[in-house]
């Protein structure tokens, strides 16, 4: 079997778990909004985004080193799961004994109850980690989104259940505590002890050979990660927790094609990058840029053309508000899933540290965006990061130029198809609206799945005539990944 139909199938696997357990979670989502306020909401966030940042602190890019060096000894693995939980206990503790000072200043005191569920869900991450890093490294991306997908609809229906049963804002705490348990068991299970749990004789020199690879990826992950939660904590001190919650949903509605569409493709692609010839990795680049072009560009575009309708459907008066911070911030950041693709390219260079740096810029401008333009308004605010996010995408690009080569104008002509066949995206899909709108008496679902079905018809019909050779490119690696017999790379 060939690395580009591993590296197909892989992504298939774990684009079609993320986007379906994700589907159940927006359903669960929806249901937990009735019974949950904005304000405990963003409380639950801001909780959230501290215990996560406590893990990001403490992670040092172990895992990844595990990924990009397929050929390490088995007692990388032991070293690296010895050190990422012992922090991650460390890093938690420290949280959870200062974390009713914390809270008052972020304009969210009440997030303290919250917090102990959330660290001993973040403990638990911490013990999944290695066997699902190593279970990547072997490209078992088939069993990582089952179980990924697995453990979100045991989180999404632990929280619809204990809503439903009263137990407010907590019903969130514990669906995280269940999906994080439940992951490790999984992963742990479908990789077995011995990959990652028998013991070794500690080795200095291992460790340095970690530290050495990991410490600059994890500065970069810690400044990837903030630019995506520190937002949070900033939109709470500025505005208070109920439109940090309104935030935070409309972040995670618009953060779909991000997250469960280019992010799932960028783990893919680092193990594969990483067995590449180097000579044939730019052109690789450009083709996979091009393919993530055309299926992230018309869901992000899309989700923010129907966001009014959207959000009028499914949300009740309290959350109305999320309309248009899911419109900005979908069409703003429709680049983001770039940078993670660029991301892996890097890692698989063994190039972390351009790619810190890169990470540390964005953080700055975001904070810096945030604080003077983001402050006006929660609308400026969305504004500020689909900006900053657009930025880091093309700074990606002239990243890889400088360190294998890649050319710019190929790269940046790889997207172009598949922007173009968004046009005709948006014109159907408000022209759809315009005339339903015009005739009046159509319920909201039925809107909502016509908008849908003439944006999605127009872009297929679009792509077809202006990204051909993207779309055939595609549906033949489709075709190669779905088949049982060898495929010529």
């Amino acid at each position: 079997m060939t690395l580009v139909r591993d590296t197909v199938r892989g992504a298939l696997w774990t684009i079609l778990a993320g986007v379906g357990s994700r589907a159940f979670g927006l359903i669960g989502t929806l249901v937990v909004t009735h019974y949950v306020s904005p304000g405990d909401y963003g409380e639950v966030t801001v909780a959230a985004v501290l215990v996560m940042t406590a893990n990001q602190l403490s992670t040092l890019g172990l895992g990844q080193y595990l990924v990009a060096k397929p050929d390490a000894p088995q007692s990388a693995a032991f070293h690296a799961n010895l050190v990422h939980v012992g922090l991650g206990v460390l890093a938690l503790a420290v949280l959870l004994a200062t974390g009713s000072r914390i809270g008052p200043g972020l304009d969210a005191p009440g997030m303290t109850r919250f917090l102990t569920g959330l660290c001993v869900a973040g403990l638990l991450d911490r013990a999944s980690f290695v066997p699902e890093r190593l279970l990547a490294r072997d490209l078992r991306f088939g069993t990582i989104g089952a179980l990924r997908t697995v453990s979100e609809i045991a989180h999404t229906s632990t929280c619809i259940w204990l809503a439903m049963a009263g137990f407010g804002a907590a019903a969130l705490v514990w669906g995280n505590i269940v999906r994080s348990a439940l992951r490790l068991v999984l992963a742990a299970g479908a990789m077995g002890w011995r990959a990652w749990l028998a013991p070794h004789r500690l080795s200095l020199a291992m460790l340095r050979e970690l530290f050495a690879f990991g410490v600059p990826v994890a500065v970069g992950a810690l400044a990837s990660f903030a630019t995506r939660r520190w937002d949070n904590l900033l939109v709470s001190r500025f505005f208070g927790p109920s439109v940090t919650g309104m935030y935070n949903l409309a972040y995670n509605l618009a953060d779909v094609p991000a997250i469960h569409v280019g992010e799932q493709i960028g783990d893919v692609l680092l193990p594969s990058f990483a067995r590449l010839d180097p000579a044939r990795r730019p052109a690789a680049l450009v083709r996979a840029l091009g393919l993530l072009a055309l299926l992230v560009f018309p869901l992000a575009v899309g989700l923010g053309v129907i966001a009014p309708t959207l959000v009028g459907t499914i949300f009740d008066a309290r959350w109305q508000p999320v309309a248009p911070m899911l419109l900005i911030l979908s069409l703003l950041s429709v680049m983001r899933p770039v940078g993670w693709v660029i991301s892996s390219y890097v890692q698989a260079l063994g190039r972390p540290l351009p790619l810190m740096w890169l990470e540390l810029a964005k953080l700055a401008l975001l904070v810096g965006a945030l604080a003077s333009i983001g402050r006006q308004s929660p609308l400026w605010a969305c504004t500020s990061v689909g900006i900053v996010f657009g930025l880091h995408a093309l700074a990606s690009l002239a990243l890889v130029r400088k360190l294998d080569g890649v050319p710019l104008g190929s790269s940046l002509a790889s997207l172009v198809p598949a922007l173009l066949a968004c046009v005709p995206l948006v014109v159907a899909t408000l022209g759809v609206r315009r005339v339903l709108g015009t005739t009046g008496g159509v319920p909201p679902l039925v809107s909502l799945l016509l908008e849908i079905a003439a944006g999605a018809f127009a872009y297929v019909m679009a792509a077809w005539f202006v990204a051909r050779s993207s779309a055939r490119d595609l549906l033949a690696r489709l075709r190669e990944a779905l088949s049982r017999e060898p495929a010529e790379d």
